[in-house]
């Protein structure tokens, strides 16, 4: 999509040429009812740009209420009923410039209830609202979505009747106009020239026919663009898809490249109604897998599948959320372990926030545990946990993810996954953790992905050397810390400056050992990381068959982050990272010679003074009582005191650094 394209439409749609990115028209946003006025900020201008809200109670079977800015707060429709528009006291009470808020309705708000919200704003090729009156006549209705709906789901106001739902894969995408599916039901496809008159839409209308259900009375229409390629820094990424797949006889064999990772899916089946349900997933209740995979043997692979949990809710139901097994997430787009046999489904996928960060805040925090849900706060969400859980005591520290739910694995050891309790719920927009308690000495530090800084890929090995994963970092990775979650071997880590820089891939090092680096090739294939993949050897430890692994990749962001190197001379050695106000997170390691992980955090002290450290190869009590490092705004120093340790005379060290 040219600029000049999306300079025409967002002038076409009464805004300037800005670049959007998905996280300016799309949320979910989990939070817990206060049974009172709550106001939801998530960034997304309804107030200015209009949208829609869609809410549902999770732990309870209240229904899905949509409001909608065309019709006004309080006007509700519920996508699991055929009812008509009712109006819904204390529900949505205003539609603000960086959200919405919720009054004291049991509906949107019940107290201590567990609630979700997804807001879609209108949008030139992401969403559309449209209002219109019924004629019973064919009829064109425009639209502003400026490209040809995917999807289009249609309400009548006044009376009962279905949600009448076109999308582009109906009938396999031929002739998808003549068939239709209701929302509200589980029922298949059936052909029906009369809802959309035989007609496809087009960039700037949608027809509707003589059916009742879409032109007699008063109506409301959500639709839903694909693949219109117009978003992001440069205007040619999208950030939506409408699409189908079809599964086989082999238990969930379906994988669905977008070319990117959604947030959010939904999906049904089309050519039955057994099931027919209205799956809705996304990240935030969590999408939990394996994740990738090459292996041949797929009954293997789909066996990790049904142990999954993904936190499910279906659009034709008030029923609770639960848990199943039925997709996970990768770099590209999605894999199904829905096991229908040959079945044909379709779905709205929405991409992943896609913003490269400008500061430190905005992708790491290091707290202290208090009382209050979430225990450890951090001011965004969450991806990847790091916990002490007493600093002061030898105690590990343990690595969560949210693409693995309550799985982790301890630094220092070689050890499988555990599983945490429900305790170590990730299911915040500010933190994670939910016990309650107060333990100063109970740290977190806290990672969000981000392009261009930190992504985290779950993946199931093959066993095969060379092995090529993708990954969405859209830069380089410089670092990678990887774990087999399903045996007892050492975590891999590669780094840039390995070896002096010289052929990294060829190296190896392990995150629970103090060992030197290793002239090896079996971790990852001598093969350099790119900017869309990185490559793992046969050995166990990054690519055994049929086992789950899970990589961090870092890079170095300017003013963010630094992947670096130093080659040390005993003396005080300003390490500059490019940082403006120093370093709140340091981690060292000296890989010509044995050497420990440090770890430093700014929570705990970077000062002139003494700083406390942890080691993350040990379960080992913090260190308080040495000064190996001190402040300065451009990073950080490495101090005298430190020639046994971090400084040690020509002794050769690498660096992961986050302002």
């Amino acid at each position: 999509m040219t600029n000049i394209r999306r300079a025409l439409e967002a002038a076409a749609a009464g805004g300037d040429d800005t670049v959007t990115y998905v996280e300016d028209v799309f949320s979910t946003y989990v939070y817990e009812g206060t049974g009172a006025a709550l106001a939801i900020n998530n960034g997304i201008d309804l107030d200015g740009e209009g949208g829609m809200v869609w809410i549902k109670m999770r732990d309870d079977t209240y229904g899905h209420r949509l409001f909608d800015t065309e019709r006004g707060v309080l006007e509700v429709l519920e996508s699991y009923d055929v009812t008509a528009e009712a109006t819904l006291a204390d529900s949505l009470t205003v539609f603000n410039s960086n959200g919405f808020t919720v009054g004291s309705s049991g509906d949107t708000n019940l107290l201590n209830s567990e609630m979700v919200g997804w807001t879609f704003r209108k949008a030139p090729g992401f969403f559309d609202v449209v209002t219109y009156t019924g004629n019973g006549s064919a009829q064109a209705i425009s639209h502003s979505l400026g490209s040809t709906p995917g999807c289009i789901m249609i309400k009548n106001l006044d009376s009962s009747t279905n949600w009448e739902t076109y999308h582009r894969k109906l009938n396999g995408g031929t002739t998808p106009q003549n068939y239709k599916l209701e929302l509200n039901e589980t029922a298949a496809e059936s052909a029906n020239s009369n809802v959309w008159n035989d007609t496809a839409p087009t960039s700037t209308h949608f027809t509707v026919g003589t059916n009742n259900s879409a032109n007699l009375a008063n109506y409301v229409a959500y639709l839903f663009a694909h693949d219109d390629q117009i978003f992001g820094a440069d205007g040619d990424e999208s950030i939506i898809k409408c699409g189908g797949f079809t599964t086989t006889t082999t238990w969930g064999n379906y994988k669905v490249d977008l070319g990117w990772e959604p947030q959010y899916v939904l999906m049904k089946r089309a050519d039955s109604s057994s099931p027919g349900d209205w799956f809705i997933f996304d990240s935030m209740r969590g999408i939990i897998g394996p994740g990738d995979s090459t292996l041949a043997d797929t009954s293997a692979f789909n066996t990790l599948y049904a142990t999954s949990d993904d936190a499910e809710l279906q659009a034709n139901t008030a029923a609770a959320e639960t848990t199943q097994g039925r997709i996970c997430l990768y770099s590209q787009g999605f894999i199904g372990t829905i096991g229908f046999g040959n079945a044909d489904f379709i779905y709205i996928a929405i991409r992943r926030p896609m913003k490269v960060p400008e500061a430190g805040t905005e992708v790491f925090a290091v707290d202290s545990r208090t009382s209050g849900n979430p225990n450890w706060t951090s001011n965004f969400v969450v991806d990847g946990m790091w916990e002490g859980e007493d600093v002061s005591a030898d105690r590990a520290i343990s690595v969560y993810t949210r693409l693995t739910g309550l799985k982790y694995n301890n630094t220092y050891r070689n050890n499988a996954s555990s599983t945490g309790g429900s305790d170590f719920a990730n299911d915040f927009m500010t933190g994670w953790r939910q016990d309650g308690s107060t333990v100063s000495t109970a740290i977190s530090w806290m990672f969000r992905r981000a392009p261009g800084f930190m992504d985290i890929v779950v993946q199931v090995g093959d066993g095969v050397g060379g092995a090529s994963w993708n990954h969405g970092l859209g830069v380089v990775p410089e670092m990678i810390i990887g774990k087999n979650r399903t045996d007892a071997v050492d975590w891999a880590v590669y780094h840039h400056g390995v070896n002096g820089g010289v052929d990294p891939a060829d190296y190896q090092l392990q995150l629970n050992d103090d060992a030197a680096q290793y002239d090896y090739n079996g971790y990852w294939d001598d093969v350099l990381p790119t900017t869309t993949h990185f490559t793992t050897g046969g050995s166990q430890n990054t690519n055994g068959t049929g086992k789950e692994y899970t990589f961090y990749l870092f890079t170095t962001l300017a003013g963010v982050s630094k992947v670096g190197s130093y080659t040390a001379d005993a003396t005080l050695t300003t390490i500059n990272c490019g940082f403006a106000a120093g370093a709140r997170f340091i981690l060292i390691k000296r890989v010509d010679a044995t050497g420990d992980w440090y770890l430093y955090d700014s929570l705990r002290g970077i000062v002139a003074g003494n700083d406390p450290y942890l080691i993350l190869n040990t379960e080992t009590a913090e260190v308080t009582g040495t000064d190996y490092i001190d402040p300065d705004n451009s990073g950080f120093q490495i101090t005298t005191a430190g020639s046994s340790t971090i400084n040690v005379n020509t002794g050769e060290y690498i660096f992961l650094a986050i302002a």
